[in-house]
């Protein structure tokens, strides 16, 4: 009997020695970084990228998400998609700093040209973490990189496609998009420059109030102070519809021919039933794919720097269904 206790506190105190050097291994092997091939430590340094958008939710955010999730899983790193349902510049610059405080790997973010959004980007590169904007620009902040369309080569390929459709000459009423106004600038800038060839063609706008924040009212007031106003151009995206029912609401009898820099299901089905001319198809799935990898290549230290800008495909969006002009990816 005697032996056998023996036997057994000698069993005992083994196992309790080799569960103690187990876990002596193990401290020591966590603190030179080193993980057991067997059972990998949980991926607590694993890059995650934290993409940020002004309108979760839309077509062109779902799509951006698409592709960027398409990258992310081939790079196997890990993605997060955060943002605030209306464009609202406190409510991005808490996002973007919630993502500096959680120590993102990287921030892809909607950019917006203002000096608040500035900072925030200063503070994360500070921090150490990358920001490359998509879709719209930062182009005074510390980004790394933009990703988008080229909105100034968006107003030049459109601008040429409706002077072609209206001859080169009518009265064009312009929808714009209050919360994004460094955008519609670059597109205004292209069709004007269009536009400038043609003596017949002249662009008008709304009351200059915020009050007119919504594209109908846009096209309502744009109706009663130019009554000989003859086409619709809508800067903004999902903004088909309003002026579409703006201009009916007037006119049943007369066409007004509409022009969207916009491709979402909602608008080409507005461009196949034939109350919309033309739409512009900005590729943002591509946006997503190409954003991810460059942030991939940053944080990898394989390509450094980037390029300034990484601009995307656009194309002119017509109810036969093909894209009639398009301007390939190019970097600057």
């Amino acid at each position: 009997m005697k032996k056998l206790i023996v036997i057994a506190i000698i069993v005992a105190s083994f196992v309790t020695l080799s569960f103690s050097f187990y876990y002596m291994l193990t401290i020591y092997q966590s603190d030179l970084g080193i993980t057991s091939a067997a059972e990998p430590m949980a991926n607590e340094h694993a890059q995650r990228i934290v993409i940020i958008s002004q309108e979760q939710g839309s077509f062109m955010m779902n799509e951006i998400q698409k592709g960027a999730r398409e990258a992310a899983e081939e790079h196997q790193i890990k993605i997060d998609f955060w943002g605030v349902y209306r464009s609202n510049l406190e409510g991005l610059i808490k996002q973007i700093d919630i993502a500096i405080a959680s120590k993102a790997s990287g921030i892809i973010v909607e950019g917006v040209d203002h000096p608040d959004f500035d900072l925030m980007v200063k503070k994360a590169t500070e921090k150490g973490i990358p920001v490359i904007t998509i879709n719209s620009d930062a182009p005074n902040s510390l980004r790394k990189s933009y990703i988008g369309s080229d909105h100034y080569q968006e107003g030049i390929i459109m601008g040429e496609y409706i002077a072609t459709q209206l001859k080169g000459k009518g009265v064009v009423g312009v929808i714009k998009n209050l919360s994004s106004p460094s955008t519609d600038e670059l597109r205004l800038k292209g069709l004007n420059e269009v536009f400038s060839k043609y003596g017949g063609i002249k662009l008008v706008f709304a009351t200059d109030d915020e009050e007119m924040s919504q594209p109908k009212m846009q096209a309502n007031d744009i109706l009663n102070h130019y009554p000989d106003v003859s086409a619709f151009i809508g800067l903004s995206t999902d903004s088909g519809e309003s002026i579409v029912q703006a201009a009916h609401s007037r006119s049943r009898a007369k066409n007004y021919p509409i022009f969207i820099f916009d491709d979402s299901p909602q608008t080409v089905m507005l461009i196949k039933n034939g109350q919309i001319q033309a739409g512009l198809s900005q590729h943002y799935e591509e946006m997503g794919i190409m954003s991810v990898n460059l942030m991939k290549r940053w944080l990898d230290a394989t390509q450094l720097p980037l390029e300034n800008s990484y601009f995307t495909p656009i194309s002119v969006v017509t109810s036969s269904g093909e894209e009639e002009k398009a301007l390939e990816n190019h970097s600057k």
